[in-house]
């Protein structure tokens, strides 16, 4: 997926983070009351949810790490509370020691890697001995509409071809255990939109944004990236329409004490 900030992917993600805030806080209300903690965000992108943690967790210190150091720079430029800092790094090699974190946290960054696993084993090794990680993710497994659309199978074809990862929903809990994690708690929610049109722009926006790289790869043909885009606009300017996006898996376990 292309992340060169312009003015479309920077409303893509502010809308994702806008549709993604009230389960996320759900998870993050689970966690228990860490005072003076360190947490880790990874994958932070313009930094929503490096922003959400420091609200909801009130830590000590809160870390965004995102690869691409474009977004880095835009995530630094929005107001931001006084324990927060970005960083550019790489989440399958992190410079950070062992055991420097309370809590570890990612949202919709497994589904880009090619190894989770090996993000996962990342995120218990610089997590403290008994230290919290969490992983919140997609299961590309279906998209539905009312009215029915072909434009919502082209998309979640497109969800299926792009991403190295797009099933990794279903896979958290396995892969937490391969990891060695202990205590996996795990839970999911499917988001339904039908009053709104958040979710829905939410979804036009990102078949914009990769109609392209769809068509260049052979994902769909340029017939179907107008017929996804077109119907997906009809469905954002529909007042009627409902929309139910893919189910949303989250995972929490704790690093063993060893």
């Amino acid at each position: 997926m292309d992340y060169a900030i312009d003015e479309c992917n920077a409303e893509r993600q502010r809308l994702l983070a806008t549709v993604l805030e009230p389960p996320t806080r759900e998870v993050l209300a689970k966690l228990p009351k860490i005072p003076n903690a360190r947490c880790l965000d990874l994958g932070c992108g313009q930094g929503n949810t490096t922003r959400l943690l420091a609200e909801v967790i009130r830590p000590a210190e809160v870390v965004g790490l995102e690869y691409d150091n474009a977004l880095v720079e835009y995530a630094a430029q929005a107001a931001s509370p006084s324990c927060v800092r970005f960083e550019q790094g790489d989440a399958t090699r992190l410079t950070f020691a062992d055991g420097t974190f309370d809590i570890v946290f990612c949202r919709f960054l497994l589904l880009h890697m090619t190894d989770p696993l090996l993000v996962i084993r990342e995120m218990l090794r610089v997590a403290k001995p008994g230290g919290l990680v969490i992983a919140l993710e997609p299961d590309c497994a279906i998209d539905i509409s009312y009215p029915d659309t072909p434009a919502m199978a082209l998309i979640n074809k497109v969800w299926k071809g792009l991403f190295p990862n797009p099933l990794i929903g279903r896979k958290l809990i396995a892969l937490f255990n391969d990891a060695g994690a202990a205590s996996v708690q795990a839970g999911a929610f499917t988001l339904i939109e039908h009053d709104a049109s958040t979710l829905k722009r939410t979804y036009r926006l990102t078949a914009e944004a990769t109609g392209r790289a769809a068509e260049t790869r052979g994902i769909l043909t340029a017939d179907e990236v107008r017929t996804m885009i077109d119907g997906l606009r009809q469905l954002e300017e529909d007042p009627g329409s409902v929309v139910i996006g893919f189910p949303n898996v989250w995972a929490m376990a704790r690093r063993t004490l060893q």
